[in-house]
């Protein structure tokens, strides 16, 4: 006669079991999520190296076809035009459809706050830090003004000498090596800025009359003791001034929506903040760098030394 195997019944999970089970998951989503967020951020962290290095070298080229840099804000493809050194830069960042929508090269409509046009309406890619929190969005409101994460360094390819007037001081016809006395290997000409700090956004087309919301940081004098008002800020109250000397240092990842965010210096979100150099290569820096060995590199002529944590 043959024989059957008798099988035994599946034992279910006790409740015990199924609690560590639960339990182990938990920490292995707790060991993960930091990894893939850590993996996340040195991802974005990478693009916005490259979008500084892609600017960076759009500078040289600029420099080659114009022989001298932009301007911070003015004119620059004849007596008719105006804009940033971020609109002069589109077409060596391959932006030349957004770059000609004005015929005469004027970046933006003559008070026109609301509307500002075509152009600076534009969200450009390049401009733009996947790890900046408020960049989602594009524009300030819709239609408005684009957003931008970088700034440009005043003191590079503004004039200072001509004191707090923003209609003659936003043009130093900057000229690679000439104004360039401390090497361009030592000097700063971009930084990371957030797009939305405290009350005030970066908006990457604006233009030289409110400082507090162009792409600008270091506004002020050579010498590193008085930082620039803007034409607002004598007039009606928009905003505080900028900042030079030690005071002007950076901000590691401050709270966008709170006052603590400076409007006057440049933030990151990052760990450390990226920055281009003359030279075009882009350098990352601690937030332990001296606040005095900052302003040194953003002098591109003050005949300073940098210190040894440069």
């Amino acid at each position: 006669m043959p024989r059957f195997r008798v099988l035994r019944p599946w034992r279910a999970f006790t409740l015990i079991e199924l609690l560590v089970v639960i339990a182990i998951i938990a920490i292995l989503i707790a060991l993960l999520v930091p990894a893939v967020q850590k993996v996340r951020e040195a991802a974005a962290r990478t693009q916005c190296t490259n979008n500084m290095k892609q600017i960076a070298l759009a500078c040289h080229a600029c420099h080659d076809a114009m022989k001298r840099l932009p301007p911070m804000s003015g004119p620059f493809a004849g007596a008719q035009s105006n804009g940033n050194v971020f609109y002069w830069l589109l077409p060596y960042i391959e932006q030349n459809n957004v770059y000609n929508l004005h015929a005469d090269h004027y970046s933006w409509r003559e008070g026109a706050e609301i509307d500002p046009g075509p152009i600076v309406s534009t969200p450009i890619p390049t401009y733009v830090c996947p790890s900046d929190p408020n960049t989602g969005m594009g524009q300030a409101w819709g239609g408005g003004w684009a957003f931008g994460c970088y700034a440009a360094n005043y003191q590079v390819f503004g004039y200072p000498e001509a004191g707090d007037f923003p209609a003659a001081n936003m043009d130093g016809k900057a000229r690679i090596p000439t104004t360039f006395a401390d090497g361009t290997s030592n000097t700063i000409i971009f930084a990371e800025k957030y797009a939305m700090c405290g009350n005030f956004d970066t908006l990457w087309g604006h233009g030289d009359w409110e400082n507090n919301w162009m792409p600008i940081f270091e506004y002020g004098n050579r010498t590193g003791t008085q930082g620039y008002t803007s034409y607002y800020n004598v007039n009606g109250g928009w905003g505080p001034p900028g900042k030079v000397g030690p005071a002007s240092k950076f901000q590691i990842a401050p709270n966008p929506y709170q006052t603590v965010c400076d409007t006057a210096v440049a933030q990151t979100s990052h760990t450390v903040m990226n920055v281009a150099l003359g030279d075009g290569s882009v350098r990352n820096l601690a937030g332990t760098l001296s606040a005095t060995t900052w302003w040194y590199a953003c002098t591109p002529k003050g005949g300073e030394t940098l210190g040894s944590d440069w």
